[in-house]
């Protein structure tokens, strides 16, 4: 009898855990379900694996989510690095050298390539795209923690979404890299639902010479 009532309890414990989690995420997703364009203002801090000391930049990301999609990503002011998706193609910038990179979105399990991916919108989305490895809350956060299918999860060893427990809404994203590297982006300022232009996301690359990055 103290066996089966104790197995129940583990049993409780463990489903009230993964609908707290599909809760948090759902409650996410609930905010993301009627935006079609977005802009991110954010600090970038880097962690990498070479380097004692942290990188920390500014940028601006926006998204939309109309037509086939597409994607920008900028930090530096002006700007030192530019990635732009549209479709399945993502172009990688670098001003100051006068150098760009094309290479199909999801050729590598890389930070930049999970994040051109974009928010998921519905729970459906949200699992073709992650498998969710759980969900931590404390204070006024939670943190979705998964891990990106596909050929994304190469590089990509966990990924977190940290959301508002009050509200639902991301403020921040942390990457931790196979490699040992990691990256935290904290969400400034958020602008939802604004008119967005096509030439936004296909920078003029007049002038720059096509290479391979590392």
């Amino acid at each position: 009898m103290t066996v089966n009532v104790l197995l129940i309890g583990v049993l409780s414990v463990g489903l009230l855990r993964a609908d707290t989690g599909e809760t948090a995420v759902k409650q996410w997703l609930a905010t993301n379900l009627d935006v079609d364009t977005l802009k991110v203002e954010f600090t970038q801090t880097r962690k990498l694996t070479s380097l004692k000391s942290v990188i920390r930049q500014k940028g601006t990301l926006w998204v939309d989510r109309r037509g086939e999609g597409s994607f920008r990503w900028q930090t530096g002011d002006p700007p030192q690095t530019i990635v732009t998706r549209k479709g399945g193609q993502l172009l990688i910038v670098r001003p100051r050298s006068g150098q760009y990179e094309r290479r199909p979105a999801g050729e590598s399990g890389s930070s930049m390539a999970v994040l051109a991916e974009g928010f998921p919108r519905t729970l459906d989305e949200f699992q073709r795209k992650y498998h969710l490895v759980g969900v931590k809350s404390r204070g006024e956060v939670n943190r979705i923690n998964v891990q990106p299918r596909g050929q994304l999860d190469r590089g990509v060893q966990i990924l977190t979404f940290v959301t508002s427990r009050s509200r639902g809404v991301l403020q921040a994203l942390e990457v931790k890299l196979r490699d040992g590297s990691s990256q935290q982006i904290v969400f400034d300022k958020v602008e939802r639902r604004l008119p967005l232009s096509a030439e936004l996301f296909s920078p003029d690359l007049s002038g720059y010479q096509a290479t391979k990055f590392k």
